[in-house]
Formats: structure tokens, C-alpha cells, sequence
């Protein structure tokens, strides 16, 4: 099926039946709202609050906490009911909460529908809200005015479309409302139609509207971004899964209690306290609340790097990062056009520094640096004649300001921040002539004086301006494709071929070029001009004389290639995405370093092979990606994570917002970035460095790691607290421990230290180490050998001293379950000290600089000392006063299994895969 960028623009005008000299009829508004509705998007099917509630109370642990409630109360254990109805509120509404999060992205896209919108209807303009636009609408287009609706043109005079926002890309796009495609052309080649979210930057158009709403471009995005299914990070289903298996254990386990206890006909409340204990000991209640916390530390502390971070998960994801794939515009590049190379007349190059819009930099060849202040005495006293190169160089910066049209703008923060109104390109002529010192101020001062101008137009390929001297001497100046130009001024053979090398040699570096001539005319010619512009140049153009040809780029933002760098050195490949053309985005690619820059593809490729085989393994080995449209960049994100890899995707235009969302993480500009990215994305970089990534990764990986730290000594508490109730449960002996005493342990004496975890200060080559295998998980070998160990070994000396007190010394049961509440306590706290570094001991100078740690260990003992001495919570807790020998004891044990879990967990870390 024909689109509309192929088909006739008669058909077109036909379909919808409407007159385009004087627009529809209000019939026809009325009858195209009916069948099309309003120019808005359609909202993403949100859950509301009530059903995230429902999801989290539909989970596992909800239920066994409930079992466990239910049966206290139904066996008159108030408080033990009361105390795991707490635990059970604290898990609910911690999930609650952390899910509760807004899909604001569709959101954001509607605010890309301008308020208002010029249209013709019945013969007459109307000024109408954007909402109110159908299908069939006349639009007026004017410069500066925002497009609401995709639109065929209907007629272009000399426009040219900002579609930076949709398609990445920062030149503006000449439009041609008679150019007709037969083939399938990206967005950003469809130059008969204009598009919703862009904007005018120069000329004035008539468009027909062919689509609204959902129907539009942007449009297209927005349901692309509605299909994003999992938002559960990896390390979210490996701790689900993880706790899963330990709930699972206490399930069998509760079922080996049954079956034991009927067939020794043990009461049945003895059973189902049996059963209670269980449920509680399996599960880690604080974990949520646990990682809810660190997390948002994470989040804070990335917030000093400039990383504003929008979701708890993504703090850990970016950790795990192993591919970045980067839009190139904007991300890597300023953005901003800027004039790079100069090539002169006389054979002379010269390179111009700078960061794009900003008016300062330095005119250099080879290893000299021009002081180019283009002052009144230069302008009075230069002759075109005048053969100097210092000479020849201000007059090619003052003519380029001259045939620029662009105005340079301060931001109003005073952060050195600048913009440019108009188009892109005359923006960087205009701010190489700032870096000659020469301001629109200057130029009035001086006397200069417009005489006409021919503006640019797409077909032509150039524009002209001519302008008076102080000295009332005229100059003509023409400015476009060098090919035009050439052709125009009917240049000789030598003269082609000098210049063609150079446009070559422009190109090879990846940079467009655009060229400039000039020569100063008579009082005879200055009157032809001045009626009749055009029709001088067609009969005069072999007086001009090219003088200048310059090479435009959208430079790589500072200190980018050291952060790639960096990145790379971290073990992170990095793919670069980009409308560009193939030859250009790979030479952008080598300057900044992003290794195997030589390996590219391109959109129609991907469209081609995306679903054959081979697909993902290019993909995986390709670096720089061109001519990609929002489709493609989704398709590659997905080809990376189906070759395993945790993808940061990083962007700022309305074009990367579904590829954002459909990353493991999305990384949006937060100064250029438009609403669409930002509400996409899971990070936002207020500074807009990608520099701001390493210290994320940086930050990141830290985090990571201190997760892993408390995820295994809180479930290593958990697996102390089941083994010790399975032997006695293998030994027919009384619980050693009382529910009360486990929630104790999971929610006051193990939560306070496993949160100052989160606080551990980086271990050394955190950034020299690859990134954590996506396949490996957080959960393998070694590290589930080292819990279960921990936990095992542990309990096996907790049930041990209750044995020895309880059995063989004749200790009353309520005093032998105190001292095993007092020893898990006191070796729990230890277990932190197995937990804190990869490599060595944890008890270390590095301990003091986690003061936090500090004191929650000390609040954790102070916690105990009250739960057995104060008779309040003997009252509550059922324990009793411990006599000094036993402390001594516990205190002994608690340091010898503390050592031999070091050195047992030392040979695990150096010998499992």
C-alpha cells in the first residue's frame, strides 16, 4: 500500500475531499472528528494503585507471613500474631510503594502537540487549538511555528523543518512539496511531508493534514513504547528467586514437621507452632526494605555526579551494564553545528577550535594560532586586492558573518550556555565570525548596510546577500553546495579540480562542506541588484570568485573520547546510533575512539536481516549504526539483550524514547533532552556529559557489590535460623528459638547493619574488572555456597549449644532459647565481617570509614542487652537473664565459627566456578 510521501499529492487532495484554496467546511471538521477523533495521543494503560496493591499482596511471602498470622491468633499467641502482622505490613506496603511509579512517557509526547495551530478553513485563517486538528486540514506553516500534525505539503517556499526531536539529526531539512518517492524512504528523506513534534526554521508552507493523534509519527513511537513488558531488573528475579528457594526449603521442612509430629502423636498446636517458626525463620522481611533504602543511598549519591537516577532498580542495573548504545547527536556530539576547517583560495587550511554555539576558540595552521580581531581599522582599510593571509582570513570570517542570518543567544542562567534562532548551519558561520571578535553590534557601528538578499532555497542550493561598506563600496556574497557554486561562477578546469580536492578531502573527514564567494561590485551593478537580485547573479555570476570552502561538523562533546575511554577500559563496549550517512558516522566514531569503529550498518540492512540468522551476532560485533530509524534502535536493543547483554541506552530525542524505554536502562540528556526521553528514560544527566556515565557505572558497580554483600548475610541469617530448627526437628527436641526471637533478629538486630552495608567505600579495580556476566547471575555457585555454608555452620553451632545447655546440662527451656537468640545475634553480627570484602578479613582499618556500620553494630548489641535484662522484654519475649560463664561461651563459639566460616569461605571464593 502507498504512503502518503508516494503517492500523487491530487490523490491526496481527492481522498479527503476537500477545496485547498479555501480548507474544510465545518460539515467536514465535524464528520473527520467523528471518524478520526481528537489530535491527541492516547495515554498508556496505567495500573492504578489499588492494582499494584493486589500484585503485591498476590506473592508467596505475603501468603506464608498470613498463614503464620492466622495461626497465632487462632492458638491465642497475641502477640506473636501481632508481631507477624507487622512483619507482614512492612513487606506489602514496602513493594507497594517502590512499585508505585507513573508511566509518564505517552504523557510527555502529548505535550509535543503545540497549543495552537494556524489552518484554513472556509476561506479563512483560523487560529485553533492542536487538539482540534483532522485529517484533510489545511495548515499554514510559517517560521518558528511548531507543526502539530503530519502533513503533505501542499506548497514550500523556501522551508526547511527542524526535525532534530524525531529524527535525532540537527541540520535542518529542506522541503520540496513536488518531490514524489517511489521506493520506501526514512522519515528523515521524506521531504514532501512535514511531521508532528518538528518544528519551522526558515521559509513558509501550506500542508494537508494526512495524520493526527496516534496516526502520526510520533504517534508511532508512543505505541512502540506502550510494549515494554518486564520492568524487573536481574537482580530483582534472583533475589525473588533466591528467597523462593529458601521458602521452598521451609515448606518441605514444615511438611517433614507434619508428617513427624502426627506419627509421633504430637499435639496439633505443637505442630503448627512448629510451623510458625518455620515461616517466619524462611523469610527475609527486611530485605525489601533493605534494598529500598540502599538503593535510594544509591540514588542520592549518584545524584552528586549530575546522574539523576528515576528508578531504585536502575541504580543496580547500571552497575551491570555491559553494552551503552549512544545515539550520536546531542550524546556524543554537541549538536551544534560548527565550522572545524577553513580552506582558502591561496592554498592555506586552517582548523578552528571550539565547542559548538559557544563564541570563543582559536584560528590555527599547523602550529600557529591567530589573534583575529576584525576591527574598524581593518575594515577601513582593506583592499580585496591585499594578498596577506592574516588579511585574506578576516575577510573570510567577516564575509561569513555577513551572509549569516542566525542569531546567537545566551542562556539566561549565565552558565555559558548558548543557542542559536535559525538555521543550524548559518549558525555556525555566525559563530566563527564571534571568534574574529565581530558582533551584529560591531557590523551596525561600523556602518555596514544591507542591500538585498536572495534567500535560500532548497532547489537552488545557495543563498546571496549584498551589503554596503562603511566606505560605501558594495559586496556581493553567495554562499551554498560547492558543486553550485562552481557551476554557477563557471569555474576553469584548474580552478575546479583545486577546489574538488578539497571538498574531498572535507568529506573524507567526515564533515559537510559548504562554500563561499564574493567580489565587490560597481555603482552600475549595485543598482541592478538592488531591482532585480536574482536576474544580476544569472547574467553576472562568473564576476564571483570562490574564496573560502569550510568544513561543518556537530563536534564530540569535551573530555568525550577519555570517557569512552574509560568505558572501554571498564570492559563496556560501546555502539554508536545515528541518522548520519554510514562514512561520516564511522569517521566520528574513530575520533572519539570507540574501538572497532570500521565495523557499521546501516538501517535498510538491519531491515533486512532482522529476522534471519546471523542477525544477532552482527549486531553484537558491529560498533557504529547508520541512517537507523526509532524502529531499528529497538530492534538493536533487543538483539543485544538476546546475545545477553544488559543494555544502557543513552539519548535526547523523541526518536530514542522507545528504544530508551526497552533497555535494561535508559539514559536521557537532561539540559537538551526533550520531555519525551527524559520520561522514557530510568536516569537522567543534568550535566548532559556522557563523561557523567563513568562516574555512574563507577557508582553503580559499588552499589552492586555492597547489594551483594547484604543480600548474602541477610540470607545467611535466614539459613542460620532453618538449620537450627531442622536438626531439632531431625532430633525430636523443643524449638530452639521462638518466632518472636526470629522476628527480632530479621527486623531489629540484622537490618540495621545490612543497610550500612550499602554505605561500603569501593574496593580497589572496581573499575578495571569486566562487567558481571548477565548469564552468570547474582546467584551462582559461589555465591550460593558461601550462604548456605555460612548458614549451615552457623546453625549447626547455635543447635549445638542448645543441646549442650538444654540436654546435657539440664539448663530450663526458656534459658537454653535465650542463649540461642543471644548466640545467633552475637555470630550474626560477626558474619558481617565475612561479608564486607571480597578479598581479607573485614575487621580492618577500612571498618572506620563506615561509621554508619559502627554504630548499628553497637545498636544491635545494645538491642540484645535489653531483650535479655530488662524485664519488659522478658516479659514479651520469654527470655531469661544469661549467667557470665554462658555469655562467655557463646561469646568463644561465636569466634570460632566466625574464623573457620573465614577461611572455609576463602577456599569457596578461590575454587567455585
Amino acid at each position: 500500500m502507498e504512503k502518503n510521501y508516494q503517492k500523487k499529492l491530487d490523490d491526496i487532495i481527492q481522498s479527503y475531499e476537500v477545496d485547498v484554496e479555501s480548507g474544510l467546511t465545518k460539515d467536514q471538521v465535524r464528520h473527520q472528528r467523528d471518524q478520526y477523533g481528537e489530535n491527541i495521543l492516547e495515554e498508556n494503560d496505567s495500573k492504578s494503585p489499588f492494582e499494584i496493591l493486589l500484585e503485591n499482596l498476590n506473592n508467596i511471602i505475603v501468603y506464608l507471613l498470613g498463614f503464620a498470622m492466622i495461626l497465632s491468633f487462632m492458638m491465642g499467641e497475641w502477640i506473636e500474631g501481632i508481631a507477624v502482622f507487622l512483619a507482614l505490613l512492612i513487606s506489602i506496603l514496602t513493594g507497594f510503594f517502590v512499585e508505585l511509579k507513573a508511566q509518564k512517557s505517552v504523557d510527555a509526547l502529548q505535550k509535543m502537540v503545540t497549543t495552537h495551530v494556524t489552518v484554513l478553513r472556509e476561506g479563512v485563517e483560523s487560529d485553533i487549538e492542536s487538539s482540534e486538528l483532522v485529517p484533510g486540514d489545511v495548515m499554514i506553516l510559517n517560521t518558528g511555528d511548531a507543526i502539530a500534525a503530519d502533513g503533505r505539503l501542499i506548497k514550500a517556499n523556501n522551508l526547511a523543518v527542524i526535525e532534530s526531536a524525531l529524527t535525532g539529526e540537527s541540520e535542518a531539512v529542506d522541503k520540496d512539496a513536488a518531490a514524489i518517492f517511489e521506493e520506501e524512504v526514512p522519515v528523515g528523506d521524506r521531504l514532501n511531508m512535514v511531521f508532528s513534534g518538528t518544528s519551522v526554521t526558515r521559509g513558509q508552507g501550506l500542508a494537508l493534514v494526512t495524520g493526527t493523534g496516534m496516526d502520526t509519527e510520533v504517534g508511532k513511537i508512543s505505541d512502540m513504547m506502550s510494549g515494554k513488558q518486564d520492568s524487573n531488573t536481574p537482580l530483582d528475579k534472583e533475589i525473588s528467586k533466591l528467597g523462593k528457594s529458601l521458602i521452598l526449603l521451609a515448606i518441605v521442612a514444615a511438611v517433614l514437621v507434619v508428617v513427624i509430629g502426627l506419627i509421633n502423636g504430637q499435639a496439633l498446636t505443637d505442630i503448627l507452632h512448629i510451623a510458625i517458626i518455620l515461616a517466619v525463620a524462611a523469610i527475609p522481611e527486611a530485605m525489601p526494605a533493605v534494598q529500598t533504602i540502599t538503593l535510594s543511598n544509591g540514588m542520592k549519591t549518584m545524584a552528586t555526579h549530575q546522574a539523576l537516577v528515576k528508578t531504585l532498580s536502575a541504580v543496580e542495573t547500571l552497575g551491570s551494564t555491559s553494552v551503552i548504545a549512544s545515539d550520536k547527536t546531542g550524546t556524543l556530539t554537541e549538536n551544534q553545528m560548527m565550522v572545524e576547517v577553513i580552506s582558502s583560495k591561496t592554498g592555506d587550511d586552517y582548523k578552528v577550535s571550539g565547542s559548538g554555539y559557544v563564541p570563543e576558540g582559536e584560528i590555527s595552521k599547523g602550529n600557529q594560532a591567530y589573534d583575529i580581531d576584525i576591527d574598524e581599522t581593518f575594515i577601513n582599510s582593506f583592499d580585496s586586492r591585499e594578498v596577506s593571509e592574516e588579511s585574506q582570513l578576516k575577510a573570510i570570517l567577516l564575509n561569513a558573518f555577513l551572509s549569516s542570518n542566525a542569531r546567537l543567544e545566551a542562556s539566561d542562567d549565565d552558565e555559558g550556555e548558548y543557542s542559536i534562532k535559525g538555521d543550524p548551519t548559518d549558525g555556525a558561520l555566525k559563530v566563527l565570525g564571534y571568534k574574529g571578535k565581530l558582533t551584529p553590534e560591531k557590523l551596525s557601528q561600523y556602518g555596514f548596510e544591507k542591500v538585498n538578499e536572495i534567500p535560500f532555497d532548497s532547489e537552488n542550493k545557495y543563498m546571496a546577500v549584498c551589503y554596503q561598506w562603511p566606505d560605501k563600496r558594495t559586496q556581493f556574497i553567495l554562499k551554498g553546495a560547492p558543486d553550485v557554486l562552481l557551476s554557477l561562477i563557471k569555474a576553469d578546469e584548474e580552478t575546479n579540480t583545486f577546489w574538488q580536492n578539497n571538498i574531498d578531502e572535507i568529506a573524507e573527514k567526515g564533515m559537510r562542506s559548504l562554500a563561499l564567494a564574493s567580489t565587490f561590485v560597481s555603482e552600475e551593478d549595485r543598482s541592478s541588484i538592488e531591482q532585480n537580485m536574482p536576474d544580476w547573479l544569472a547574467k553576472h555570476s562568473q564576476k564571483l570568485e570562490i574564496e573560502s570552502l569550510f568544513g561543518i561538523v556537530d563536534p564530540p562533546r569535551k573530555d568525550v573520547a577519555k570517557s569512552i575511554q574509560q568505558t572501554q577500559e571498564a570492559g563496556i563496549r560501546i555502539k554508536m546510533i545515528t541518522g548520519d550517512h554510514p562514512k561520516t558516522a564511522s569517521m566520528i566514531a574513530k575520533d572519539i575512539g570507540i574501538d572497532h569503529w570500521e565495523n557499521t550498518m546501516t538501517g535498510a540492512e538491519i531491515d533486512q536481516e532482522h529476522d534471519q540468522d546471523g542477525f544477532i551476532e552482527r549486531v553484537h560485533d558491529t560498533a557504529v549504526f547508520a541512517r537507523v530509524s526509532p524502529e531499528n534502535k529497538l530492534q538493536l536493543v533487543e538483539a543485544l539483550q538476546a546475545h545477553g547483554e544488559i543494555v544502557a541506552m543513552t539519548g535526547d530525542g523523541v526518536n530514542d524514547a522507545p528504544a530508551l524505554n526497552g533497555s535494561n536502562i535508559g539514559v536521557a540528556m537532561g539540559i537538551r533532552g526533550t520531555e519525551v526521553a527524559k520520561e522514557a528514560s530510568d536516569m537522567i544527566l543534568t550535566d548532559d556529559r556522557f563523561s557523567t556515565i563513568v562516574d555512574a557505572v563507577r557508582e553503580g558497580r559499588i552499589i552492586f557489590e555492597n547489594i551483594k554483600k547484604y543480600v548474602s548475610f541477610l540470607f545467611a541469617c535466614n539459613m542460620v535460623e532453618i538449620s537450627a530448627i531442622l536438626f531439632t526437628i531431625i532430633f525430636l527436641l523443643p524449638m530452639p528459638i521462638q518466632p518472636l526471637h526470629i522476628l527480632w533478629l530479621n527486623l531489629l538486630i540484622d537490618v540495621g547493619p545490612a543497610i550500612a552495608l550499602a554505605y561500603e567505600t569501593a574496593e580497589e579495580d572496581v573499575m578495571q574488572r569486566p562487567p558481571r556476566d548477565a548469564k552468570s547471575g547474582l546467584v551462582n555457585v559461589k555465591f550460593l555456597s558461601t550462604i548456605i555454608f555460612s548458614g549451615i555452620a552457623i546453625g549447626i553451632t547455635a543447635f549445638g549449644l542448645f543441646y549442650y545447655l538444654h540436654i546435657m546440662s539440664g539448663e530450663s527451656l526458656a534459658y537454653a532459647q535465650t542463649a540461642t537468640f543471644t548466640f545467633m545475634t552475637i555470630a550474626q553480627l560477626a558474619h558481617i565481617f565475612n561479608v564486607r570484602r571480597q578479598k581479607g578479613f573485614g575487621l580492618d582499618r577500612s571498618l572506620f570509614q563506615n561509621k554508619l556500620l559502627i554504630l548499628a553494630l553497637c545498636f544491635s548489641l545494645i538491642m540484645q542487652v535489653m531483650a535479655i535484662y530488662l524485664p519488659f522484654f522478658n516479659d514479651i519475649l520469654g527470655t531469661q537473664a544469661l549467667r557470665a560463664d554462658t555469655l562467655l561461651i557463646l561469646l568463644l563459639a561465636s569466634l570460632a565459627i566466625t574464623a573457620l566460616v573465614y577461611l572455609i569461605t576463602k577456599v569457596i571464593r578461590k575454587t567455585a566456578a
